[in-house]
């Protein structure tokens, strides 16, 4: 019934003074990346005003639930649910004010009509009962939301997608966004997705990505005027003081010095040599586990057809036990064999994307496969 009344007040201002009520408005704000897991690829939300009312309010697709006792498993096996919420600007704004992160502001230029069908959509969207989607990495996140959001809502708006001339893959985008600031994280969501993030994405598919869906407003435009009317920058981003010694702690650096290790090993083996290799395939393996149960029993869209299963292989764990007793099992090492010679060809061509510090990896378990550990008795399998 509120609604109703504040609609009627909007349509009668409108018919007597023939413009939008100035004390409303929308605006979308993008949230620079962080150095957290879950800030990596920054943020997207809407604001909404109304000064007449006292209103500030901002609408977050960003929101989980991490009380949910089977957040892990549902997470695990792609079908967590995000949320939309309501909080206050205030609210909203004191994490990146603490965390010194860039926000940045696009008023849009609205009309009435388009204003109070988006604000009547979202508050029918935050009811308990409509709050919740199922969550996809590149498809349906907090930055494609805003651009779904703002197109089924706001009649005439035509987007217009930021292009570059040399189109970037998902891999890629995830890449430039992770490698410097979370580049254990970069690295092992390079593992975990597979072939479907190695193609080249649209145009509307750049929009995954917060950065991509402010510089599309940008360029859109609502009937015959530009959509954003103006741009402000709320919070100015504080540069970050990075250690010039942290790539001695980032996984091409770490898998560097296991390959010098292995390389010392070969020449001069030690008593632990056979536990050593033997470690390594089992770890392996036990990658190749969770690489397996995320193309084979989820429903993540990333993570199919992912051919690091070549060298993240359970079948490198009784291979890795075998090397732990120090026999050398001749049959199964010709299969151990052929799995990493196809991952060298993979890493070579690169008909999925290779990560550095994985390359060194596959490069270290094809050394140690062909390394021949002196033993008192050797067993064929």
């Amino acid at each position: 019934m509120q609604t109703f009344h504040r609609f009627n007040i909007v349509v009668f201002c409108f018919l007597f003074f023939g413009q939008p009520m100035a004390s409303q408005q929308f605006s979308v704000l993008t949230c620079s990346r962080g150095d957290e897991i879950y800030s990596t690829f920054g943020h997207s939300a809407i604001r909404y005003q109304d000064s007449s009312q006292g209103i500030d309010w901002v609408y977050n697709y960003g929101l989980f639930d991490f009380h949910d006792p089977n957040f892990i498993p549902k997470f695990c096996m792609g079908k967590l649910d995000y949320m939309v919420g309501k909080e206050t600007m205030n609210d909203f704004m004191g994490q990146y004010v603490y965390q010194q992160r860039e926000v940045k502001e696009q008023v849009l230029n609205l009309s009435l009509e388009q204003i109070d069908s988006l604000f009547q959509f979202l508050e029918w969207n935050i009811r308990d009962e409509n709050k919740y989607y199922r969550y996809d990495f590149l498809f349906n996140n907090c930055a494609t939301k805003i651009i779904d959001v703002i197109e089924q809502n706001c009649k005439g708006v035509q987007m217009k997608y930021f292009e570059e001339e040399d189109k970037k893959t998902f891999r890629e985008h995830i890449h430039s966004n992770a490698s410097s600031s979370v580049p254990w994280i970069d690295w092992g969501m390079d593992l975990a997705i597979g072939m479907p993030v190695d193609r080249k994405s649209t145009a509307r598919e750049y929009c995954f990505l917060p950065e991509f869906v402010a510089k599309s407003i940008g360029l859109s435009q609502n009937k015959d005027q530009s959509l954003v009317s103006s741009e402000s920058i709320l919070i100015p981003e504080t540069p970050r003081l990075k250690s010039s010694f942290a790539w001695i702690w980032s996984p091409t650096a770490i898998a560097f010095f296991l390959l010098i290790i292995v390389v010392y090993l070969k020449f001069r083996p030690t008593t632990w040599t056979p536990s050593f290799f033997g470690l390594f395939f089992v770890i392996l393996g036990i990658g190749g586990l969770v690489i397996g149960f995320e193309w084979f029993f989820t429903e993540h869209s990333v993570t199919k057809n992912n051919w690091n299963l070549l060298w993240l292989n359970p079948l490198f764990i009784p291979y890795g036990f075998a090397l732990f007793r120090n026999k050398e099992w001749i049959n199964y090492k010709k299969i151990v064999g052929l799995c990493l010679a196809l991952s060298l060809i993979n890493a070579i061509f690169e008909f999925q994307a290779i990560h550095a510090a994985s390359k060194i990896l596959i490069g270290i378990a094809f050394l140690i496969s062909n390394v021949t550990i002196k033993t008192k008795t050797n067993t064929s399998f």
